[in-house]
C-alpha cells in the first residue's frame, strides 16, 4: 500500500554507492531509507547478470574498506570477481550490518520537487509512495540506461533479443545461432563466455577494440595471507592513486626506453594481465604522448595478429584506432575467432541496415540467420540515470537531465549541482574514472561531512539550513575537468566517456580525468577551507518532520 514517509535522508539506489551511504548514516543516527527499482540490492550487479559478466578490478579492492573483519574474512577464490559472486557479497553487507530493514525495493523513483518554502524534497515514486526528505542522496550508477540503436525491424525478429544490461538469466545458447552486436566490455566477455556451446557466432564490429589477457587464476592460501597482512597499507596505496586498482602507476615515459626495454616492458605488463594495469601501471604517457600511444598499438595489434589465424577475421579484429577506450581484459577473446564457427563480422564498411524475422541484415544484403541477439552496445552514460526522472529544483520546471543536456554536465566535485539544494549526486557526472567501491566510500564520507555539518548549524541557528553549490565553484569544476581532459587521447575515440557513443548527442566532459587520490586531496582542501564553494548555509523557515 502506498504510503507518505517522512525521513532524514532518502538514498536512491541499492549498488555498492547506495548500500555504503546507508549504512553510514544510519550509523551517524540519521531516519534515512533507500529504495532501488530492482527487486534486490546489487544496482549494476543486479541487472548486468549476462554471461561472463566480471569486474575487471582486483578481488582484494572491489569491495568496501570500512568493514575491517569481513576485508579480511570474505572469500575471493580468484583474482576476478563474477557477477554472481559480487551481488552475492552485497547481499552478504547489506544482511550482515542489517540494512535490509531499512531497504523499500522494486521502487523507482519517478520525480522529484525541491519546495523551497519547506526546504524539503518531494520524492514521487512507481508505487505511488511520496517521500518528505531534507537530503536527497542519489547513487544511480554510472552506466545506468541502455543505449539500444533504433534498427529498423527490430521488433519483427522471430527469436530472442536482449539488452546485457537488462539481462534475462534463463535466455540459452546452447546450439543457437547466436549474434553479438557491440565488443566494448559486456560484448567481448559475451562472447567468450557464450563461444563454446553455440552453434555459431556472428560478432557484428563497428570499431575493433583492443583488450588485454585478465590474468585470471585462483588465489593461493599464502597470497591471500599476504594480501590480508598488508590489507592497511594496500587501501592507502589506493586511495593515493588515480585508478585505485592496487598497481603502482610509475611516472617513466615509455619513449624513454629503449626499443629492447619498451618491447620487454609492454610483454611483461601482457602476460601479467588487466587492461587498466597495462594502460597506467607500466608507464604514464600513453594517454597524452600520441608516439607512446602508437607503439603500445603497435605491440597490441602484432599481439593480435599472433593468436587470429584467419587473416580476414584478424584484419576485421584489429583496430585502427588510438588505444584510447575504456581498457578491456578478457579470459581468451582473440582466440575464439580461431573457432571456425565464430565470425566477426564488418560492421562500419558495411553496416547493419535493418533486423528482420530470421536475423541481421546488412548494407550489401546478406543476412545472417540467427536464433539470439545480443545487444551489447553500451549506454546513455552517467547524465542518462536520471533521464526518467522529473528531478526539478529552486527554479524549476527544468529538470536535472534537461538542465545537463542543454548546458553541460555541471556539478561541483560531481556532488553537488547549483539551484538544486540538499541533493548530493553521489557517483554522477563529473565524479571521479576510477574504481567504483574506493570512489563510492569517497563520495559518501564526504556528502555525509555536508550534512552533519548542515543539521550543526541547523540546530545552531534555529531554522534548516541547506548543502548547495555555488555556480561559480560547479563552472570552476567544469573548466577544471575540461582542462585535465583537453590534452588526453581519451578524446581521439567516440567512446562514452564523453559521450561520443551516441549518434545526434553533443560530446561533453562527464568525468573528472586526475584520479582517486587528486579529488581526496581536493575534498580535504574544501573542507579544511570551511567547505569551500558550498552557499553559506542559511534557510527562512523553520520546518519540522
Amino acid at each position: 500500500m502506498a504510503q507518505e514517509h517522512r525521513l532524514d535522508a532518502l538514498v536512491v539506489g541499492a549498488g555498492f554507492t547506495g548500500i555504503y551511504a546507508l549504512h553510514v548514516l544510519l550509523s551517524q543516527g540519521f531516519n534515512v531509507k533507500a529504495i532501488d527499482k530492482a527487486p534486490e540490492v546489487g544496482g549494476t550487479w543486479w541487472w548486468n547478470r549476462y554471461p561472463g559478466a566480471m569486474s575487471d578490478t582486483w578481488s582484494h579492492l572491489y569491495r568496501y574498506s570500512f568493514d575491517k573483519e569481513l576485508l579480511e574474512t570474505y572469500p575471493w577464490p580468484r583474482w576476478y570477481v563474477t557477477q554472481p559472486e559480487v551481488l552475492e557479497y552485497l547481499r552478504h553487507v547489506v544482511d550482515r550490518h542489517n540494512l535490509r530493514k531499512h531497504l523499500q525495493l522494486a521502487t523507482e523513483m519517478t520525480a522529484a520537487r525541491w519546495d523551497d518554502q519547506a526546504k524539503l524534497w518531494h520524492v514521487s515514486c512507481s508505487t505511488g509512495d511520496v517521500f518528505l526528505v531534507r537530503y536527497l542522496l542519489t547513487g544511480m550508477g554510472l552506466l545506468n540506461k541502455p543505449l539500444i540503436p533504433d534498427f529498423p525491424g527490430i521488433d519483427t525478429f522471430r527469436g530472442t533479443i536482449a539488452h546485457t544490461s537488462s539481462w534475462d538469466p534463463t535466455i540459452s545458447f546452447d546450439d543457437k545461432r547466436v549474434g553479438v552486436i557491440g565488443v566494448g566490455s559486456s560484448g567481448v566477455q559475451v562472447v567468450t563466455t557464450v563461444a563454446p556451446r553455440v552453434k555459431s557466432l556472428h560478432v557484428f564490429i563497428r570499431r575493433a577494440q583492443y583488450s588485454i589477457p585478465s590474468g585470471n587464476r585462483r588465489v593461493g592460501d599464502d597470497e591471500r595471507r599476504a594480501v590480508n597482512a598488508r590489507y592497511r597499507q594496500i587501501w592507502a596505496e589506493a586511495r593515493a592513486s588515480s585508478a585505485a586498482m592496487g598497481f603502482p602507476e610509475p611516472n617513466r615515459q615509455l619513449m624513454d626506453l629503449s626499443p629492447t626495454d619498451r618491447e620487454q616492458l609492454l610483454e611483461d605488463l601482457w602476460q601479467g594481465g588487466n587492461g587498466l594495469r597495462f594502460m597506467m601501471g607500466g608507464f604514464a604517457d600513453v594517454l597524452v604522448d600520441r608516439t607512446a600511444n602508437e607503439e603500445v598499438c603497435r605491440f597490441l595489434r602484432k599481439k593480435i595478429a599472433g593468436i587470429v589465424q584467419d587473416p580476414a577475421k584478424r584484419a576485421t579484429l584489429t583496430p585502427t584506432e588510438s588505444y584510447a577506450r575504456r581498457p578491456l581484459c578478457d579470459d581468451g577473446y582473440y582466440e575464439r575467432f580461431n573457432q571456425d564457427n565464430v565470425f566477426a563480422v564488418e560492421a562500419l564498411k558495411n553496416p547493419i541496415t535493418a533486423i528482420v524475422p530470421e536475423g541481421i541484415r546488412m548494407a550489401d544484403g546478406t543476412v545472417h540467420e540467427l536464433d539470439v541477439i545480443v545487444l551489447a552496445t553500451g549506454f546513455h552514460s552517467l547524465t542518462g540515470s536520471y533521464a526518467s526522472v522529473a528531478l526539478t529544483g529552486r527554479h524549476g520546471p527544468t529538470s536535472l537531465h534537461d538542465l545537463w543536456e542543454d548546458h553541460g554536465a555541471s556539478t561541483y566535485l560531481g556532488m553537488s549541482v547549483a539551484g538544486f539544494p540538499n541533493l548530493l549526486v553521489l557517483n554522477g557526472p563529473t565524479t571521479a574514472f576510477t574504481n567504483i567501491p574506493p570512489l563510492a566510500e569517497t563520495n559518501v564520507d564526504f556528502a555525509v561531512d555536508l550534512i552533519k555539518r548542515a543539521e550543526s548549524l541547523s540546530a545552531q541557528c534555529g531554522y534548516p539550513c541547506e548543502i548547495e553549490a555555488t555556480a561559480e565553484a560547479a563552472k570552476k569544476w567544469a573548466d577544471l575537468c575540461e582542462t585535465m581532459a583537453e590534452g588526453s587521447i581519451f578524446h581521439d575515440v567516440p567512446s562514452w566517456l564523453f559521450r561520443r557513443n551516441i549518434p545526434g548527442k553533443r560530446s561533453m566532459t562527464q568525468l573528472y580525468v586526475g584520479g582517486l587520490g587528486r579529488l581526496r586531496g581536493i575534498m580535504a582542501d574544501v573542507k579544511r577551507k570551511g567547505f569551500e564553494g558550498f552557499k553559506e548555509p542559511v534557510g527562512q523557515t523553520k520546518a519540522h518532520l
